[in-house]
């Protein structure tokens, strides 16, 4: 007969053994579960890397086509909400409109206006004549460093050496000063004022006060100015308050230029380099690297592509997308400005008194002027328009291209701003023509044509732009305003 067994002994086993086993099991389930979300996690997390794999596959030419089906699919959507079939005349119409916008964003529109633009001939004007002809606007103290208009051309933005920004109305002349003090307090690079860093108190430092570079977005939202400090300053145009200061530049900020319809920033130093910047998410972006001095220009289209110039006897076209870039080289020291005449021409100024049109088809200029300022031609002398002698007077400071059109415009120190048109030859832009002049006493380190070739704006000083090898003392510092006539 066999010995039975104690009721403790078989609590006691069947308890600890059905604990144990719970737990065993418990533990499992626990380990099994945690796997379950981490194989979730590892699987959420490969995903997102094969999306941005993906994003970063994307090149250059299935970008546009992606932005092309988009656009096309948006114009499609407002054709039905206006109750529109889609037929043979609207299928025409977004072809005329997507051809249209395709070549504005290439910069190959070009309307012909530079032949009915009609100026004052300089030697039949007296001294007094010539003195006042065109609109002074008294803002600065100091000699006007860079320009930035809106799109509308309503407004123009002007800084100076001595670190002042100004908001002008064209039509009636009134101006308002940019409050350096307010800022904004939620800047975290600015003293405790906000302020920008070039007003702060402490030991005055010309180089360091003075604005060289401005730019202003298309949609007129945006300012973004900079100079000695080695700061891009970003301001907010409806509000007049300081945004934010990005460093990154080693040296001074030269140049400024906004992509045309966004809010893209590009930025040239005499640190060699190029840095982009994003205002819609406030960030660096990118640097180019490539220039082996100076970059002292800068100038965008609505494409990927940015052109700069400077003091390595070269001009520069960043294809941004392909992360590369074309080298074009001048005979001139330095190449102290630059602007596209379309989205593969442009023209720029050098030291030697020459102006330059390139082609991106060819690595030396497609025609040189030289000496485009050198003589004082259409009487500029005996207008009593002449200003400074020697070199510094056929310095090319300054070129502006009328948006969209032929028309060209050059200052130097010579009294006169020189107007020019684009002659066209088979492969496009061939050489510049003159076509007369307009007096401005004194150093033109800025200009602006109108979009509609209505007026042209120069920001006037009496010392050039990056130096004071030159001075004239009886220039005006400010914005001149010079209408222009055209006929039909």
């Amino acid at each position: 007969m066999a010995r039975p067994v104690p009721k403790k002994a078989i609590k006691g086993t069947s308890t600890k053994g059905s604990k144990g086993k719970k737990r065993r099991a418990d533990a499992l389930d626990d380990d099994d579960r945690n796997d379950f979300f981490l194989d979730e996690d590892k699987a959420g997390k490969d995903e997102a890397d094969a999306e941005e794999m993906d994003e970063i596959e994307e090149t250059a030419d299935e970008k546009r086509l992606r932005v092309s089906k988009q656009l096309l699919s948006g114009m499609r959507e407002r054709a039905q909400e206006r109750g529109e079939d889609e037929d043979e005349d609207e299928h025409a119409a977004l072809t005329e409109q997507l051809h249209q916008q395709n070549m504005q964003s290439m910069g190959r529109l070009q309307r012909k206006i530079a032949a009915s633009v009609r100026v004052p001939d300089l030697r039949q004007l007296s001294s007094a004549e010539a003195s006042t002809s065109g609109r002074l606007t008294r803002c600065h103290r100091l000699s006007v460093t860079a320009l930035a208009v809106t799109a509308d051309d309503c407004t123009a933005f002007s800084v100076s050496k001595e670190g002042s920004i100004f908001q002008t109305d064209i039509e009636s002349g009134k101006r308002v000063r940019f409050d350096l003090e307010r800022g904004d307090q939620n800047t975290g690079d600015t003293a405790d004022t906000g302020s920008p860093e070039w007003v702060k108190k402490g030991p005055r430092k010309a180089s360091r006060n003075s604005l060289l570079a401005a730019a202003v977005s298309e949609d007129g939202r945006y300012l973004a100015v900079g100079g000695g400090d080695k700061r891009v300053h970003v301001w907010d145009i409806r509000s007049h308050e300081y945004i934010q200061g990005f460093p990154g530049h080693r040296d001074i900020v030269s140049g400024l230029a906004f992509r045309q319809g966004t809010h893209e920033l590009f930025s040239a130093s005499f640190d060699r380099s190029v840095k982009t910047w994003s205002l819609d998410d406030r960030a660096y972006v990118d640097t180019l690297l490539g220039h082996q001095s100076e970059v002292l220009s800068i100038d965008l289209l609505r494409q990927e592509r940015a052109v700069t110039a400077g003091h390595d006897h070269t001009c520069r076209v960043w294809k941004v997308p392909e992360e590369s870039q074309l080298i074009f080289r001048s005979h001139a020291p330095a190449v102290d400005c630059v602007r596209y005449i379309t989205g593969t021409q442009w023209v720029s100024g050098a030291s030697d008194g020459s102006l330059a049109v390139w082609s991106q088809m060819k690595k030396r200029p497609v025609s040189v002027i030289r000496g485009a300022h050198a003589s004082p031609s259409n009487g500029a002398a005996a207008a009593g328009a002449g200003s400074v002698g020697g070199d510094a007077a056929s310095w090319v400071q300054s070129v502006t291209v009328c948006h969209g059109s032929d028309l060209v415009a050059s200052g130097a120190a010579d009294g006169v701003i020189r107007l020019w048109a684009v002659e066209e030859g088979n492969t496009g832009a061939q050489a510049l023509s003159p076509i007369g002049g307009l007096p401005a006493r004194g150093f033109v380190n800025a200009l602006h044509i109108a979009r509609s070739g209505r007026f042209i704006l120069a920001g006037m000083g009496q010392e050039p732009r990056l130096g004071r090898w030159s001075r004239d003392g009886l220039a005006k510092n400010g914005l001149l305003l010079h209408q222009l006539s055209l006929e039909d």
